[in-house]
């Protein structure tokens, strides 16, 4: 391996110390020399610190304080960091021996700018595996964006791609992890992510952890907000935000740093217009609806729906022989 890049990790964590050794051990222990741990602990009660003391020689930097939540954790964090590659690993995951060899290995491709491998989701209780899986990234940003397949601890940021998206967006509690994949890919695309098969980290689902105790949706509604934060952003069509905005009323979200580049304005567009034809038709506002199934039909990988051809035809009053014309045109 002739370049060896420095990988950084923060890891944020608050009266975790049941986990917090495997986790550090998962990350010391790692069989590539040209890494750095840095732990900002929220000034937890139990025994972490205690760990935290044991394990400081081997540690970058460390601090046990109150801080204002597991975003505002790992931006102290950053602050700290000094690598070529970053990623964070919470304190209740673990790496995957050789994981980072295998980061380092994506990156040996200088246009690599983000490295996604596999993790490993499993039930702390009962060993049960609940998935193992990789970003979804699709053929398009628009399409990578809204498959909702988001899986953090096994995806590596190049450190100056961190820097220039100014670091995790603490005014989100749940989702912080895709809105920043979410700037990413509206940034730079997909042509710089590297796809491995390595598994890369395990994510235990435990009684404590928010994926499990604080319910999918918390995590949906900020989901929410970002998107009625893209349709604003893009000036889509009043009729369009006006479906959104009664559907979410989630505001309160939109603070701190919400910066995108849009690549595809017209294909997310589509995705919305998807979302918002049926209730326009149901409103009797047909020629917005009409609208809403012409970027539809233009973006036909949007219309797999059977519902759609059955809307198009009541819509532009077309016969069917000329609607199964349409769908033939579509299907080949």
């Amino acid at each position: 391996m002739k370049y060896q890049p420095k990988i950084s990790i923060v890891t944020p964590s608050f009266n975790q110390g049941k986990y917090l050794e495997q986790t550090l051990d998962s990350i010391l222990t790692q069989d590539y020399p040209h890494k750095e741990l840095i732990v900002v602990d929220g000034g937890s009660t139990d025994q972490s610190v205690e760990i935290l003391k044991k394990y400081d020689k081997h540690l970058t930097w460390w601090v046990s304080e109150p801080d204002q939540g597991q975003a505002h954790a790992i931006n102290k964090g950053l602050k700290h960091a000094t690598g070529d590659i970053f990623n964070w690993i919470n304190s209740d995951d673990y790496l995957e021996p050789d994981a980072l060899s295998a980061i380092a290995e994506a990156f040996q491709d200088r246009n690599t700018q983000v490295a996604c491998g596999f993790t490993h989701c499993y039930y702390e209780e009962t060993g049960e595996t609940s998935h193992t899986y990789r970003m979804g990234v699709k053929e398009s940003v628009a399409k990578t964006i809204f498959n909702f397949e988001m899986n953090q601890p096994g995806t590596f940021y190049s450190m100056n791609c961190i820097r220039e998206l100014g670091g995790i967006n603490e005014s989100l509690r749940y989702v912080f992890d895709d809105e920043l994949w979410f700037r990413y890919l509206t940034m730079y695309g997909l042509d710089h992510i590297h796809l491995t098969d390595q598994l890369m980290a395990h994510f235990r689902l435990h009684s404590t952890s928010k994926s499990v105790a604080e319910g999918h949706m918390k995590f949906r509604a900020e989901i929410d907000a970002i998107f009625e934060h893209m349709i604003r952003e893009l000036h889509f069509p009043e009729y369009v935000q006006e479906i959104w905005q009664e559907r979410n009323r989630s505001d309160s979200y939109e603070h701190g740093k919400w910066l995108y580049n849009f690549m595809d304005t017209e294909e997310f567009l589509a995705h919305f217009a998807d979302e918002c034809q049926y209730k326009l038709y149901r409103r009797f506002k047909y020629e917005e609806a009409r609208t809403c199934c012409d970027l539809v039909k233009n973006h036909r990988t949007w219309t797999d729906k059977r519902q759609f051809w059955s809307l198009y035809a009541k819509l532009f009053l077309v016969n069917q022989d000329l609607l199964n014309k349409l769908r033939g045109v579509r299907n080949g």
